[in-house]
């Protein structure tokens, strides 16, 4: 029997496994359907190289649909460290508002005072920009200097500044918007995810047990309370406290396999509901993100060579009340194997893509579950552009970015454009068209799961992540956010993994 089954080993589980086997009277087994490598020298090179997303060997090859009527692949990382293991490296922490969001909504625990010493206690940053940074965490944070910038990233950053951008050195200051280059968790071209800066350390351990390889189908009902997951081989674990970490698509898929969700949805695919939470999977919010496809001159955004990302702008759009919803990221590297028909229109084998994301949507989209069988994923809608207000700010960005994109500082740093034209960018119907034809995601799901008050109808766990109306369960992953962050989650993750892990430690 073990005091604690951590299903799901990413960026929030492998931080709680480690953080809770610190004690050793407590037993941890940490569960993961992907693969365990076992040290650095074992892990697969794309695993470590952080200048690229890492191969669909780690991913779960699901599909999202953006709008109606298009799919598109959704990556999440299948293996110990999860996504922080195939992911850009991206660790943003977001500016205080950010998180008295959280508390506006009823989560009074999740102020920015209250979260700002978890970041802190996760990085070492020695050239963050003011004292509320970290210097000694397990986490290292890079950024690129000028002198590493590849030709293309100098040019968009030189853009920016020109186009009136404040010049940042660190994204993770407190106070506002700018460009420049991106924090990061990596040691040289080495991606640091939650299997290095936190398992390595702990695998050691008597009463740490990670199994790799295992699909959990669902969670075993002891009248209110979890006793266990059973395996999709059949194979029942048993422990006394049950934490789901499987991401913003698995922890619910999980929850709602067990019977725990809307019932509608539950009984339309012959699950008996025990418990009817409505709010399982019916708000599911992503960063939607509108590309301008660039064709690099030869010999240069060479995969495998170059980093895929150096440099991010952050604003806020025109007209809207929200502060820092829009970026802009330049991705140097774009693989068009898998996409013959743009191939042949772009003429050349990769491109770059400078993409404009809608960091804070007012709309969203849901996850619902199509089959009782833990091999089937669920459905995944974005929903994006369904939202007036959403079209608004992207076409804002869309413009925005063609200024960048034209501009003299940056108009020498590629050949030409692919699929977008002045016309196309100047008529609101046919820019509507292209954004609907191109958008696609930042791969970010929150809130399918989300955390609120004992008032609020939709809330699944409470602010300490405990779920409502079943005991011996909690779940701690992107899907418990409130709000859709204006940031790149992963850093998020990673802190909430390190607060709610203090709370388990105590009891």
């Amino acid at each position: 029997m073990f005091d604690y089954l951590i299903v799901g080993a990413g960026s929030a589980g492998a931080i709680l496994a480690a953080r809770l086997s610190e004690n050793p009277a407590i037993r941890v087994m940490l569960i993961e359907a992907g693969p365990d490598y076992a040290d650095e020298p074992a892990m697969p090179p794309d695993l470590l190289d952080y200048r690229d997303l890492a191969g669909i060997a780690h991913d779960w090859r699901y599909t999202a649909n953006p709008i109606d009527g298009r799919t598109i692949a959704y990556r999440r990382g299948k293996v110990v460290g999860g996504t922080s293991a195939i992911n850009a490296a991206a660790a943003q922490w977001g500016q205080p508002a950010e998180y008295d969001d959280w508390a506006r909504l009823g989560n009074t625990e999740w102020r920015w005072p209250d979260v700002a010493p978890w970041f802190r206690r996760l990085e070492t940053d020695r050239d963050g920009v003011g004292s509320h940074h970290g210097r000694d965490g397990p986490v290292p944070i890079a950024r690129h200097g000028s002198k590493d910038l590849i030709p293309m990233q100098r040019a968009f950053h030189a853009a920016c500044v020109s186009a009136g951008f404040a010049d940042v050195r660190d994204h993770n200051t407190l106070d506002g918007s700018g460009v420049g280059p991106w924090p990061m968790n990596r040691i040289g071209d080495t991606r640091v995810s939650t299997a290095i800066s936190h398992l390595k350390h702990a695998r050691s351990r008597g009463n740490l047990t990670i199994r790799g390889g295992c699909l959990v189908d669902r969670l075993i009902l002891d009248d209110s309370c979890v006793a266990g997951v059973r395996l999709a081989t059949g194979d029942i674990v048993h422990g006394n406290t049950t934490v789901l970490c499987a991401g913003a698509i698995g922890s619910p898929a999980i929850l709602m396999r067990s019977g725990i969700g809307p019932r509608a949805n539950l009984e339309a695919i012959g699950i008996a509901t025990r418990l009817d939470l409505p709010g399982v999977g019916a708000r599911l919010w992503d960063h939607a993100a509108v590309p301008i496809y660039l064709v690099p001159h030869p010999g240069e955004c060479v995969i495998g060579r170059d980093p895929r990302f150096q440099i991010l702008a952050r604003f806020g759009s025109s007209g809207s009340m929200e502060t820092d919803d829009m970026q802009l990221v330049l991705t140097t590297h774009l693989d068009l194997t898998a996409m013959p028909a743009f191939r042949a229109e772009a003429g050349v084998p990769v491109v770059a893509a400078l993409r404009v994301a809608l960091m804070r949507p007012r709309g969203h989209g849901r996850l619902t579950l199509t089959s009782r069988d833990p091999a089937v994923q669920p459905r995944i809608d974005l929903n994006f552009c369904a939202d007036g207000e959403d079209v608004r700010r992207l076409m804002v960005g869309v413009r925005l970015a063609w200024r960048v994109v034209k501009s003299e500082a940056m108009s020498h740093a590629y050949q030409r454009v692919v699929g977008l034209t002045d016309d196309i960018v100047e008529s609101d119907q046919q820019l509507d068209g292209y954004m609907r034809a191109n958008v696609g995601t930042y791969c970010h799901a929150t809130g399918t799961v989300p955390m609120g008050p004992d008032g609020d109808p939709r809330a699944v766990v409470d602010q300490r992540c405990r779920v409502r109306g079943i005991g011996n369960l909690f779940v701690v992953d992107a899907s418990v956010f409130p709000v859709a962050p204006r940031v790149v989650p992963n850093f998020t993750i990673m802190m909430l993994g390190e607060r709610v892990a203090s709370w388990l430690a105590e009891h």
